[in-house]
């Protein structure tokens, strides 16, 4: 499908890709912040449901919020960093993200008295509930299906890769078809679903950056965070990158095959992230993924470099993002 574009300047870097902050000052008329929060809930791939150990890449702590304090209740976390990010932005509503964890792990009377608690606040505008495929049963969905009427939701979906080796070489216990299976039972509820994907994993090719956006196409994904693979301290990744059995990406293949998978990537998907890092101090390598909007501006500047844009490579014209 290729759509005509209308003569003109070149885009703006931000208007290559669809761009999630976008989307949501069109829904709200706002930019709405996210407020991280640790429900304490455990994950299938540590606790032994699935396996034990967690994904290679997992550390838990790389995903806290700068407002987090260890020990506080949901509406005291929700309250903190309200407080927090309201020192240094104007506004009145936020998303809670659930992203510590695997947020749909437990018996729906205790998901139910989390979410509710959360959705007492006024100030929240919306949910972005993080989990895995294999933890998305028919007592949750129905629950999912409640809260969607009710909220804006988001279920924050992991891949990370569409190859199943891959896959069990990062221990991460369940399946390409697994995932496949559960965005369809979201979408048949309406839900929408954000697919988290890295790119750079040990045993995927430059070809396997490409395969891995047409598997995304096929599937109702209605959002993609896309990040680089960093090694942080206490991972199984740490004593391989340490032994020398990996090899990690520089910044500049990175924003290649960012905008790789973008290219090949439908213009109808909102991206929420491009990338991914995590505390200095926790963080072994890559070094550049310290720094974020340095690693933003090198992929901005490769997609400029390339008058690339997302869904290129799918024949559709720059102004299918808007439309």
């Amino acid at each position: 499908m290729t759509l005509s574009s209308p003569p003109g300047p070149s885009p703006k870097t931000s208007e290559r890709y669809r761009a999630f902050h976008r989307e949501v000052q069109k829904t709200f008329g706002e930019r709405i912040f996210r407020i991280t929060i640790n429900t304490g809930l455990t994950c299938p791939n540590i606790d032994g449901t699935r396996a034990k150990g967690g994904c290679t890449f997992c550390q838990d702590a790389s995903y806290l919020g700068l407002s987090f304090q260890e020990g506080l209740s949901v509406e005291k976390q929700l309250q903190t960093g309200m407080e927090y990010v309201r020192t240094r932005h104007q506004t009145g509503r936020f998303f809670a993200y659930f992203q510590n964890g695997t947020n749909t792990h437990a018996p729906v009377p205790v998901l139910k008295k989390i979410y509710n608690q959360t959705l007492a606040n006024s100030n929240i505008a919306g949910l972005m509930i993080g989990t895995r495929a294999d933890c998305l049963g028919p007592e949750v969905l129905d629950l999912l299906e409640e809260l969607n009427g009710r909220t804006y939701l988001w279920m924050e979906l992991g891949l990370q890769s569409h190859k199943n080796d891959v896959l069990k070489r990062i221990n991460r216990a369940h399946t390409a078809g697994e995932f496949e299976s559960a965005a369809k039972n979201l979408d048949k509820r309406k839900i929408k679903v954000c697919a988290h994907v890295i790119l750079g994993l040990p045993g995927e090719t430059p070809a396997d950056t490409i395969d891995k956006a047409r598997f995304i196409n096929q599937l109702p994904v209605a959002g993609i965070k896309i990040h680089n693979l960093v090694v942080f301290k206490k991972t199984a990744l740490e004593k391989q990158y340490r032994e020398g059995t990996i090899a990690l990406q520089d910044l500049k293949t990175y924003a290649s095959a960012c905008t790789d998978f973008l290219e090949h990537l439908r213009p109808d998907i909102m991206v929420q992230r491009l990338n991914a890092h995590g505390p200095r101090e926790i963080t072994v390598a890559p070094d550049w993924s310290i720094n974020k909007m340095a690693t933003m501006n090198a992929i901005h500047d490769e997609l400029e470099k390339r008058d690339a844009w997302q869904g290129k490579k799918l024949g559709y014209e720059i102004n299918a993002l808007t439309s």
